[in-house]
C-alpha cells in the first residue's frame, strides 16, 4: 500500500511540474499577447490556447488513489479491509501538504497575474496620457 501511494505521489509531482512549466507558457503568452496589441491594437493579438490542467483535479486523483487502491499489485485481502489509523493520518498529512504546495502555487500564479495587470494599467495610463498631449499639440 505505501509502495503504491508512493507511486500516486511520484506521478502527482510530474503533473505538478508539468503545470509548472505550462503555467511558465501561459504568462509568457499573456506577455506576447499584450506586447501584439500595444504594437499593433487589439484586432491583432489572436489568443494563444495552452491546454492545462486544473491544479485542483490532483486532489481528488490523489484520494481515491489511497481510499480506493486498485491494480495488479494489490491483495484481495488488503483491498478489502480499511486503512489503518496511522495510514489514514499519514495520508492526511500528504495531502495537507500537497494541498499547501497546490495553494502556494496558487497565490503565486495569482501575484503574477496581478503585476501583469499592474503593467498594463501602467502602460494605459501612460498612451492615455501621449493621446491627450498629442490632441492639445493638434489642436494649436
Amino acid at each position: 500500500m505505501a509502495e503504491r501511494l508512493n507511486e500516486q505521489v511520484a506521478l502527482m509531482m510530474e503533473e505538478e511540474e508539468q503545470l509548472k512549466q505550462s503555467a511558465g507558457m501561459d504568462s509568457l503568452s499573456l506577455q506576447e499577447n499584450s506586447q501584439e496589441m500595444s504594437q499593433n491594437g487589439p484586432a491583432a493579438a489572436a489568443p494563444k490556447s495552452v491546454s492545462t490542467q486544473s491544479l485542483t483535479s490532483l486532489l481528488p486523483k490523489a484520494l481515491s488513489a489511497v481510499l480506493y487502491p486498485t491494480g495488479r499489485n494489490s491483495d484481495p485481502q488488503t483491498s478489502r479491509s480499511p486503512p489503518s489509523l496511522e495510514q489514514v493520518q499519514s495520508d492526511l498529512r500528504e495531502l495537507r501538504n500537497q494541498f499547501e504546495l497546490m495553494k502556494s502555487q496558487h497565490n503565486k500564479e495569482i501575484k503574477l497575474l496581478m503585476s501583469e495587470l499592474d503593467e498594463e494599467k501602467r502602460i494605459r495610463l501612460t498612451l492615455q496620457m501621449e493621446m491627450q498631449r498629442m490632441k492639445k499639440h493638434m489642436s494649436k
